[in-house]
């Protein structure tokens, strides 16, 4: 034991991929949609909330000390009434240090404390160290203790989950911070350095520094790159790289804590913020957990899921809300695989046990959701075409950069809702998945990393797509000519190749002799949607990409009124419908096609609805219409063993 503690010091310390580096375990996720209720409720509503649907329940143990009897206790109303509890916040003290609960200040008042600091002395670089520092070897390791003695303690019980810290981020949520600056992390960053350029003058070359020594290299603040007028901003960028890093690495660690108190446990985070700042970069912080709980926002759930398509996702619901119903269906076809209800009235159950406003409400949905035509849903594999969008964290940043640089030293008092914002990057992302959509077809993310490890190649992948991707290093640009060459296209929403892949301006932009108008297999799209989606259209037809199913449903308002979601399950093509919500009706009509004709199936009312191209379906908002296809009749064994129906219904 000594030992490993000492090797995993040593590996903190230096920052070494040995250990930090390595994936958690992977334990499988449940199979069942869970319904978890947050607050502490009394046993009696506990076993209406379990009659109602309701599934497992929060439980917060005693971060200063926890013993078997008071575990017990603490559980004992929840398995009582036949629920599973999960436990929250075991490490929110650590991984959520500028952003928890206190009951006499606000939630982010060590935040607002630094804030101050720095604003009352600019040059006081101790508000730039983290407390604790997630590279902090003795504190991480205290935690790991921690994390692994209460799975131990609660394991009997048979959690659900073990959720590290809710609305963790590296500062305050995703708020934009010069974190950290501690001996520890700058030791951990530039064993990181070494590995990225190999030598120090490689380092100095990049950054235009003259470190004698690698114990000398220290980045620059924000403040201080936002005075540079040579648009090098590579030392500063590869500091937030760093920061990203250390704190998934972090991350990652408590999630190994649990599953060395338990092989089965699963680690979570909750409040997972969007993309951007606060360690949300979600190419490293998606792979670190076993379960995650968004605020959904910039795409991150597509994000999460492109980078650990193991991840069991959860979304927070307050059933008060006019649209908890449309949204919880939604979110449960995107992929979420539980929600966690919000409620602090008791609307869900009333104290003397009977249903509230809100558990009627949320009933229908909890009844559905686990009958056969959802148990399809969470058993079919989405559709994705063979189009990688690149998400480029580094482009962020530097978008940032240019947009806030004005600001100087005020940028410091910016907080974790001022970088919600939109910017250049964001929207280009976005409108590239919208105007795929259009065309009925699902690309997938892709990191900068990974594209030079070949996965373009790996998944097959015609064509890739580069949103207002500010950042390309060589070795990406050098791969992207390749899979140009090889007969892949290549589409830039924005820019591109501004800068080099640590973020220092280059005078001829990278991917400039694709991108020059002369190579039909490598454009710009247009800045005219209508324009772009015909662009798009041709990429498509030229690269033989050509969806199973396409849906029609024009509205007034020009925008579909249905959202549709396509899933494989073995030979089945699964649709599900969704109708969007509007003040004038609850449904519409879709027409949809097929490239080919197919057996129909309305999976929830056991309906054969034809062998044909074209079909029109009505649908609702409150629930969704979900249709199996074939290009062959189904078989009594697929009717009972997929669609749990005891007969084949008959053709018409």
């Amino acid at each position: 034991m000594a030992f490993r503690h000492l090797l995993l010091l040593l590996t903190l310390v230096s920052g070494s991929p040995l250990l930090l580096a390595a994936a958690p375990p992977r334990p499988p996720p449940w199979s069942d949609f869970q319904i978890i209720i947050w607050q502490t409720k009394t046993e009696r509503q506990y076993r209406a909330l379990k009659a109602v649907g309701v599934t497992a329940a929060m439980l917060q143990p005693d971060r200063n000390g926890e013993t078997p009897q008071s575990a017990g206790e603490k559980v004992s109303p929840i398995i009582k009434a036949g629920l599973r509890p999960y436990l929250e916040n075991i490490a929110t003290d650590f991984y959520s240090a500028y952003h928890r609960w206190f009951p006499d200040k606000p939630v982010n008042a060590a935040f607002l404390a630094v804030q101050k600091t720095i604003a009352g002395n600019p040059g006081d670089q101790s508000a730039f160290i983290r407390r604790p520092s997630l590279s902090d070897a003795h504190e991480l390791l205290l935690i790991k203790n921690r994390i692994t003695e209460f799975v131990r303690t609660f394991a009997p019980y048979r959690p659900l989950f073990f959720d590290l810290g809710d609305e963790t981020g590296i500062a305050d949520l995703s708020a934009a911070w010069d974190f950290d600056f501690s001996p520890g992390s700058l030791s951990g960053m530039r064993e990181w350095l070494k590995q990225q350029y190999g030598t120090l003058a490689a380092l100095n070359r990049e950054w235009d520094t003259h470190f004698a020594q690698w114990e000398d290299v220290v980045p620059p603040t924000t403040t201080e790159t936002m005075m540079r007028t040579d648009g090098n901003y590579a030392a500063w960028s590869d500091f937030k790289s760093w920061m990203d890093l250390a704190f998934a690495r972090a991350i990652g660690e408590g999630a190994r804590a649990v599953h060395a108190g338990a092989p089965w446990a699963l680690a979570a985070i909750e409040g997972a913020q969007m993309p951007g700042w606060g360690g949300y970069d979600y190419s490293q912080l998606a792979p670190a957990v076993d379960v995650m709980e968004l605020y959904e926002a910039g795409q991150n759930l597509e994000l999460a899921q492109a980078f650990n398509p193991h991840l069991t996702t959860l979304m927070t619901v307050r059933w008060a809300q006019p649209d908890a119903l449309h949204r919880s269906w939604r979110e449960f076809l995107r992929g979420m695989r539980g929600m966690v209800i919000w409620d602090p009235d008791d609307r869900m159950v009333n104290p003397d046990g009977s249903l509230g406003p809100d558990g009627e409400t949320a009933a229908p949905f909890f009844a559905e959701v686990n009958k056969p035509p959802a148990a399809l849903i969470m058993a079919s594999r989405p559709v994705r075409h063979p189009i990688a969008v690149l998400y480029s964290p580094q482009s962020y940043r530097l978008q940032w950069l240019l947009d806030h640089r004005a600001m100087g030293g005020a940028w410091t008092q910016l907080g974790a809702d001022d970088q919600n914002a939109d910017n250049a990057v964001r929207t280009a992302r976005r409108r590239v998945v919208e105007l795929l959509d259009q065309l009925a077809v699902m690309p997938h993310f892709v990191s900068a990393k990974q594209i030079n490890e070949g996965q373009l190649t790996r998944e097959h992948d015609k064509i890739v797509v580069l949103p207002q991707t500010l950042a390309v290093s060589n070795q990406t640009a050098d791969a992207l000519r390749a899979f140009v060459h090889a007969g892949g296209t290549l589409i830039a929403e924005g820019q591109t190749g501004v800068f080099d892949g640590h973020g220092r301006s280059l005078s001829q932009h990278q991917l400039s002799d694709l991108l020059n108008g002369r190579n039909p297999r490598a454009f710009s799209l247009s800045s005219e949607n209508s324009t772009a989606v015909s662009q798009l259209a041709e990429a498509l037809r030229a690269a033989k990409i050509v969806p199973e199913v396409q849906i029609a449903s024009p509205s007034k308002t020009g925008s579909s009124e249905i959202e549709h979601y396509h899933y494989r399950n073995g030979s089945l093509s699964i649709l599900a419908l969704l109708a969007r919500p509007s003040a004038n009706t609850d449904g519409a009509t879709a027409r949809v096609s097929l490239v080919k004709p197919e057996y129909i199936y309305d999976v929830r009312t056991k309906l054969f609805l034809g062998h044909a191209r074209q079909i029109s379906i009505s649908t609702g908002s409150r629930i969704p219409t979900i249709l199996a296809m074939s290009l062959n009749p189904l078989s009594a064994e697929t009717c009972k063993s997929l669609l749990h129906w005891d007969t084949c219904p008959a053709e018409q």
